[in-house]
């Protein structure tokens, strides 16, 4: 009776232990839809945080390590690179903890019940109540940090992470291959390989929040833009109502004359004076503002546009990402534009989608006359300082990467095309 409860004491608790590391891995990746994946995940990843690691044993050390790289193809949806660096990050803790357990709790039990009696099994599973309360303030602390790192780091701060955690993973291998004698004198550096990890968890949210704050910053900069430009066009319309019996006048003046071409030209630059910047594109005021400063850009150097957005609703793609998307697109496509010589042919259609499902698309066209140019997979810039510019496609590939989404592009000798498809 004693060792059927020690027993399930130990598979509960190392059930818990499963669930609270699969919610800090969620945090960084996507899981999969199928419930049952949840659950596999969460038998899985208890198997890993649990395992017990031996002195001068590479067998668990070992064979762990493709099981968690395979629970994480499996169980989430996520990039090579975030996947990689997970294991990373997280592999090297597991690995440290559970040495220790073993080595503080497993020697004390021993001291007080003797190897294979039910008091020591009793007592040990208990002990991974201790790995228990690890995880779960682990996830209490560091989840909105987690969060921030999978939704603004990009793959470059990944790669420098690696790098870092590299003398981690390296430190622990070497400590379970070659233990001393004395197993004692490694705990104080397998304490450090965790502490270290933890600390590059930590400098990856600084690191996200950085990038959060850049977006916050350029995003601000061109709502300011907007309502400045705004602010413009109200005094242009109110001067312009002010002097409309002028206005009227001169028009009605010049067809007296005869001059109907004159009076024509001259209504339409009072009907551009009557135009105001506060086009309603949709009902997301940080998005509106953005597409009112490309939209008056464009039209400012004759670019004839056509802008469809549908988003009202959409809440599963944060704002910071969904006007990058919009901006670096826009950007682009308006540089492009105005290298073409003939203004007539200087042309933008922008299409965006949000669907009851929860899909959002958007689509991007324009007109080119400059040559696109490709390097690694990657486009390249023609402007003269290139290391400050070419950098839009990739940004809304790394937002696109982010969601699990995909990006088309596309393009002829004339037009030049971006299709991106997220599920949010």
């Amino acid at each position: 009776m004693i060792e059927s409860l020690a027993h399930a004491a130990g598979v509960l608790l190392t059930l818990i232990e499963g669930y609270f590391f699969y919610r800090i891995l969620s945090c960084l990746m996507q899981p999969r839809k199928p419930v049952i994946l949840k659950g596999a995940g969460i038998i899985l990843y208890a198997a890993l945080a649990s395992v017990i690691i031996y002195p001068n044993d590479p067998v668990n050390i070992t064979y762990m390590l493709p099981i968690f790289f395979l629970a994480n193809c499996i169980i989430f949806r996520a990039g090579w690179l975030i996947r990689f660096s997970v294991i990373m990050l997280f592999y090297p803790i597991v690995i440290a903890l559970n040495f220790v357990h073993g080595e503080v709790f497993g020697n004390l039990v021993l001291y007080f019940f003797a190897s294979g009696t039910v008091g020591n099994d009793l007592w040990y599973n208990l002990s991974f109540s201790v790995d228990i309360l690890f995880w779960f303030c682990c996830w209490r602390k560091l989840k909105k940090s987690l969060l921030d790192t999978r939704d603004f780091l990009d793959a470059r701060s990944w790669i420098f992470l690696d790098i870092i955690c590299l003398a981690s993973m390296a430190a622990i291998y070497s400590c379970i291959y070659f233990t001393p004698g004395e197993s004692w004198k490694v705990v104080p550096c397998m304490i450090a390989c965790a502490v270290t990890n933890m600390g590059s968890i930590r400098l990856a949210a600084d690191l996200a929040d950085r990038v959060r704050g850049e977006m916050e910053r350029k995003n601000l900069r061109m709502q300011q833009d907007y309502y400045e430009e705004l602010e413009s066009s109200q005094l242009k319309l109110r001067r312009f109502r002010h002097d409309m019996k002028n206005h009227l006048a001169a028009a009605g003046e010049l067809l007296r004359e005869g001059q109907s071409a004159q009076a024509q030209d001259y209504i339409g630059q009072l009907s551009g004076y009557m135009e105001t910047a506060n086009r309603r594109f949709c009902k997301i005021p940080i998005v509106n503002a953005v597409l009112n400063v490309k939209y008056n850009t464009a039209l400012e150097n004759n670019i004839d546009c056509f802008f469809h957005i549908s988003i009202d609703g959409m809440a599963g793609l944060d704002n910071i990402s969904l006007c990058a998307i919009f901006a670096n697109t826009l950007d682009n496509a308006i540089e492009a534009c105005l290298k073409i010589g003939d203004e007539k042919k200087r042309r933008l259609s922008v299409k965006a989608r949000h669907t009851e499902n929860g899909y959002f698309s958007y689509e991007i066209v324009n007109a080119k006359a400059n040559e696109v140019k490709k390097k690694r997979g990657r486009y390249l810039t023609d402007k003269e300082n290139a290391q400050s510019h070419g950098l839009g496609i990739s940004s809304v590939q790394e937002i696109v990467e982010r969601y699990k989404g995909t990006m088309d592009i596309s393009y002829t000798e004339e037009e030049f095309s971006v299709v991106v498809l997220l599920e949010v």
